[in-house]
């Protein structure tokens, strides 16, 4: 019986993918894939058939457009003609493509979708269901969600109202209760969701947190760190870049090579890779010139690159 949780993979220069034991499942074939999401993944073939597989590897939709999304609450987005829609799992159009972008697609078959320079909510009939009258607006998290009217940020629940008064010059979506924020753009620290700062802005960057951590960057020195909820800092800032925390690791980067690090600051696996990305599903994707690879938590090969000699 197939694993479903499977991850793309690339060997020469064409994508296919393995289960979480590093087994290949489906061969290496495709022009371009995606990961799955909720059951089917995008693929393009190298005679230009698109559309979207099951992990049994049988075509589930056959579609052309211009763009194909990921599958999210049970749409995907399509763009065709200049303009956005979504399809279901069927590959039947539910969303008209009538929308000049789609900026997230809610529980519920609604869609956070801008016409006119102006964003809001609309159901799948085009029904307004949250008014067009955001110049920016992002997909909920923590029930809020941030928008923009002229030079401020706010946030509205899902209902509409004003829950954060506009007030910033920079937001980010909600995580683990608490949202990046800067009043003058040049500082940065962390909301809750009555919109005081928990965390000071005195971080000349920061992002979002992932399991009780979040990234920071001082101007002094330029490099990364975390801080946790408190806003003590508990890793260092001594990395290039730093990505978020999944299974407790996350990629950094230091002297131009990524490495994964735990939550105590320390590599588990070294900076010798050409990129690693965050965790997904329990395994991390890294490269190494040219060859894509898989590493578990402990830093054990799953899938190595046939070039890599290092360990």
């Amino acid at each position: 019986m197939k694993d479903n949780n499977l991850y793309k993979i690339k060997i020469n220069e064409k994508y296919g993918f393995i289960n979480k034991q590093g087994d290949i499942i489906i061969e290496p074939s495709y022009k371009a894939v995606n990961n799955f999401c909720e059951g089917l993944a995008y693929v393009w073939t190298f005679d230009d058939k698109e559309g979207y597989i099951n992990t049994e590897n049988e075509w589930v939709i056959e579609l052309s457009a211009d763009f194909l999304g990921d599958f999210e609450h049970g749409l995907a987005l399509v763009y065709y003609k200049g303009k956005y829609g979504c399809i279901n799992k069927q590959g039947e159009l539910v969303i008209e493509p009538i929308f000049d972008r789609i900026h997230g697609i809610n529980p519920g078959f609604s869609v956070i979708a801008e016409k006119n320079k102006k964003v809001g909510i609309f159901g799948v009939s085009g029904e307004i269901i949250i008014d067009p009258i955001f110049d920016v607006m992002g997909t909920f998290s923590n029930g809020l969600a941030l928008v923009k009217q002229g030079t401020k940020f706010g946030f509205i629940d899902d209902r509409g109202e004003l829950k954060i008064d506009y007030q910033f010059n920079s937001v980010s979506n909600f995580s683990e209760g608490l949202a990046e924020a800067s009043m003058d753009g040049e500082f940065y620290g962390f909301i809750n969701q009555q919109g005081e700062f928990l965390i000071q802005p005195e971080y000349y960057q920061v992002s979002s947190f992932s399991e009780g951590l979040g990234g920071f960057k001082l101007k002094a020195n330029g490099k990364w760190g975390f801080i946790d909820h408190s806003g003590s800092r508990v890793i260092k800032d001594k990395f290039q870049s730093v990505g978020e925390f999944q299974n407790n690791v996350a990629p950094v980067e230091s002297k131009d090579m990524y490495g994964y690090i735990n939550k105590s600051g320390k590599y588990i696996i070294k900076n010798v890779f050409t990129t690693a990305d965050s965790f997904y599903n329990n395994l991390g994707c890294v490269t190494f010139n040219g060859e894509w690879g898989y590493v578990d938590e402990e830093g054990k090969w799953v899938f190595k690159p046939s070039n890599f000699d290092l360990w």
